[in-house]
């Protein structure tokens, strides 16, 4: 109500997403990145509404514990605590990385998320450090991210194959690793925001192949926007993924999206 009101002061529409109205869209004919009413006083997060996907197919409950393993900077983790409610409702922030975990920490402090507990774990060798077994996990995995590659000089100079093929073996082991920590019965959610199949379905399809037995790829939630995987070998079921593929009218970011579940419980990596 305080934002609305800053808005409606400030002339801008207050406009709600169409598939999860308590987002607000960022207002038509106003660069991203301008700073808006309500900002500096940390009413809202600006981040793409892609982002929103992978947090709403992890489906959280009331009492559970969470782990969003790479959490970094932070919006996803905001966005989970909303669902996370409850006695024994706990989320787990873990990042290895420290710029990359002081800038979670800051955007945890400044929107007083101060029930979010913060790791600094490897996410794929987190499993040698806890005894905890989670209910969710979120896998918002590193990738090449091709909308930097696309908008920026420095992110261009840095891809190559190599590095999609390295990444794609780390995203292998996140999952390998991180599966160790899930309850039977639990979902865990493997994001990037790649376009390359070899970061998608084609670690989608390693991961169900390695896990043969003990986990089952889920359809995901309808309502939400996207399309099917890529056809290609040695993939999975495309229908069971979800894409979002940049389009201008739509605002919405490259995301790739797939929901594994549990089945019976696994000790090895």
């Amino acid at each position: 109500s305080e934002l609305k009101k800053l808005w409606t002061e400030a002339g801008l529409p207050w406009q709600t997403l169409l598939w999860y109205p308590r987002a607000l869209l960022w207002p038509e004919n106003i660069e991203m990145g301008t700073e808006l009413p309500g900002y500096k006083q940390n009413l809202f997060y600006p981040m793409n509404a892609s982002s929103l996907i992978p947090v709403l197919e992890l489906d959280v409950q009331p009492n559970e514990t969470v782990l969003d393993a790479c959490a970094a900077p932070g919006g996803k983790a905001l966005f989970i605590l909303e669902f996370v409610s409850g006695e024994r409702g706990r989320l787990i922030a873990n990042e290895s990385s420290p710029k990359r975990r002081a800038r979670l920490q800051e955007t945890l402090r400044n929107f007083g998320a101060t029930s979010a507990e913060v790791w600094s774990y490897r996410a794929e060798t987190l499993f040698k450090n806890t005894a905890m077994r989670f209910d969710k996990i979120l896998v918002d995995a590193p990738c090449s991210s091709e909308k930097h590659v696309m908008q920026s000089p420095k992110h261009l100079a840095q891809w190559s194959r190599g590095r999609i093929r390295d990444l794609s073996y780390r995203q292998l082991a996140l999952l390998s690793g991180l599966f160790l920590l899930l309850k039977e019965g639990g979902r865990m959610v493997y994001s990037t925001c790649a376009i390359t199949p070899e970061e998608n379905e084609a670690v989608v399809a390693k991961f169900l192949n390695k896990k043969s037995g003990t986990v089952r790829l889920c359809a995901p939630d309808k309502a939400l926007p996207g399309a099917s995987g890529i056809p290609g070998s040695r993939h999975c079921d495309l229908t069971k993924v979800r894409r979002i593929w940049p389009r201008a009218d739509s605002q919405l970011d490259p995301m790739f999206v797939a929901i594994f579940e549990k089945t019976s419980a696994t000790d090895t990596a």
